[in-house]
């Protein structure tokens, strides 16, 4: 079998709600439908997923690589060669992971469906049998905003809340202190900073949300602060939880080295299946726990998560963060049906591959043409 084709569709699909965090505010998701075709008449499935306040990637550069840079290189390999083929994918071109993680997800799906195993058959198979993804994240708003959100998810049966912060220190203890009282003492509250705060200044306001309980504390400085990461880790009591620093493993092994980071948060859509598989045995080695992110993809990302989940036994599910339906976060998806139950719990069936399948007048429905050039102002 050959690799004969990789296609891109460029998509955008509206969100349910804004979406505010500290580097930014979406709208609407972008994403980036890749498939790779062979002359098996099989198909991969991928899917790329950037932020635009996070990522260097965008729709048009993710088509752009894709079709200039990681194609080329992939027409006419054996997608059965994996790790050959990424290989391939990571010296094709610097940066650009989110590019580079819908090509290796469409990869695992493809080599899934030749072998007729499911992708967490190709990364070690069941650590778990299923997972619970009933939790809420609560964007940035005003401190009674965002504290009737969770009441309202609590009223839900939720019980896990990730609080986005790192605008206004000050303000965001309030944000955290409103909504510890608006769900109780037993709700698991985890907060992510997006590289919002300075080291000093979020020694000491991080400081003070300690006493609200909370399970971990994600990305308070800036990625390239490592030195920053490591003194908070070393002052506070709550683990520190790197994401933007750790998108690759040259990323987490220098972060561990120093002791910038208690947790590791893979987030398939950045790292892809590949890289993932070695963020997370670098960490196991080191006696690190790993947590999974998500980028809000659709279902393709959707599933890629949910596979890795599903066979990793290092990435800790009980302490949240593992991403759900992307119906909770947008008015519609791509695929027709969703790795996750009704009941909010991740099932994953022997299917082959990432085991879904798309809709294609969804497709049609959302497509979009994106271009690399500047419009002059």
């Amino acid at each position: 079998m050959k690799i004969t084709n990789i296609e891109t569709i460029a998509l955008t699909v509206p969100l349910l709600r804004p979406a505010v965090i500290a580097s930014g505010s979406a709208t609407t998701g972008f994403h980036v439908l890749i498939r790779v075709h062979t002359d098996a008449g099989l198909v991969g499935l991928g899917e790329a997923s950037p932020i635009a306040s996070t990522d260097a990637d965008t729709p048009g550069s993710i088509v752009e690589v894709v079709s200039k840079r990681i194609g080329p290189r992939l027409v006419g390999c054996d997608p059965c060669r994996l790790q050959d083929c990424l290989a391939l994918i990571h010296t094709a071109i610097p940066g650009n992971q989110c590019a580079k993680s819908g090509v290796d997800i469409a990869l695992h799906d493809l080599v899934g469906k030749a072998l007729s195993v499911p992708v967490y058959q190709l990364l070690g198979g069941r650590s778990r049998q299923t997972i619970s993804v009933i939790e809420a994240d609560i964007w940035i708003d005003t401190p009674e905003a965002m504290a009737a959100m969770a009441k309202e998810a609590a009223s839900r049966g939720v019980s896990a809340f990730e609080i986005k912060i790192g605008k206004e220190p000050e303000v965001d203890f309030k944000r955290v202190e409103a909504i510890r009282k608006a769900v109780g003492p037993d709700a698991r509250l985890r907060i992510d900073c997006n590289e919002g705060y300075a080291a000093g200044t979020g020694l000491r306001i991080l400081r003070a949300m300690e006493a609200l309980d909370l399970v971990y504390i994600e990305q308070p400085v800036p990625r390239w602060d490592i030195e920053g990461m490591r003194r908070l880790a070393e002052a506070l009591d709550t683990p520190i939880c790197a994401d933007q620093s750790a998108y690759t493993p040259q990323d987490v092994m220098r972060l561990l080295s120093c002791g910038a980071a208690d947790l590791i948060c893979i987030k398939i859509p950045k790292s892809g299946l590949g890289h993932a598989s070695t963020i997370n045995a670098i960490s196991e080695a080191a006696g690190v726990r790993c947590t999974l992110g998500s980028m809000l993809p659709l279902g393709i990302g959707a599933a890629a998560i949910h596979h890795f989940a599903i066979a990793t036994r290092n990435v800790d599910v009980e302490m949240g963060g593992v991403y759900g339906s992307p119906l909770d976060y947008f008015v519609d998806d791509i695929v027709q049906s969703s790795t996750v139950d009704e009941d909010g719990v991740i099932r994953l069936s022997d299917a082959p591959g990432l085991g879904i399948t798309i809709d294609e007048d969804k497709i049609t429905r959302y497509r979009r043409t994106w271009s690399l050039a500047v419009t002059p102002p």
